[in-house]
């Protein structure tokens, strides 16, 4: 007889368990990212920046930038030591990336070698425009970052914002 209440202490444990859970609403499901979402949003930021009285300018790749600093001397090539501080951001202002966060026995200077295919495409081409001293912003489409599949962290189309400043640029020779 004891072995039977047990079971039906466990039966009805059980059962209230499920009916409970199933009481719990679900998380909000994540809304499925698409092109049309993300050309809609930088378009919006581009129309904030310009009505702002700023000129966004755009690279061959696609790559959105406003100059905020004129550097001095040459550009980079591939191979020259670069350092940079840069913060990444999302578009709605969430930092998800920042030199700060990994290099601090530099004081946050990202020093590194300038190598083809070694960055996202369009980090590697904004970083083709600055030379020593330049700061500049960058937006950056999925197309040249992470692209329509995303990464563990990263949605799919996902477009980034960039604010980079080039420290100093060793050349290789």
């Amino acid at each position: 007889m004891n072995k039977t209440i047990k079971q039906i202490a466990l039966a009805l444990a059980i059962g209230f368990t499920l009916i409970i859970s199933s009481c719990i609403p679900d998380p909000d499901p994540v809304e499925e990212r698409t092109l049309a979402m993300e050309l809609s949003e930088i378009s919006e930021l581009i129309g904030q920046i310009e009505d702002a009285g700023l000129n966004v300018d755009t690279t061959e790749l696609g790559v959105y930038y406003i100059i905020d600093t004129v550097g001095i001397g040459a550009l980079p090539n591939f191979g020259d030591t670069l350092y940079m501080k840069y913060t990444g951001y999302f578009l709605d202002g969430y930092v998800f990336d920042a030199s700060d966060l990994h290099q601090e026995n530099l004081n946050g200077i990202w020093e590194f070698i300038y190598q083809p295919d070694k960055l996202i495409k369009g980090f590697e081409n904004g970083i083709s425009l600055m030379n020593k001293g330049t700061r500049l912003n960058m937006i950056i489409p999925s197309g040249l970052a992470y692209g329509q599949n995303g990464t563990s962290t990263m949605l799919p189309f996902t477009p980034l914002r960039f604010e980079a400043e080039m420290v100093n640029i060793k050349p290789t020779n």
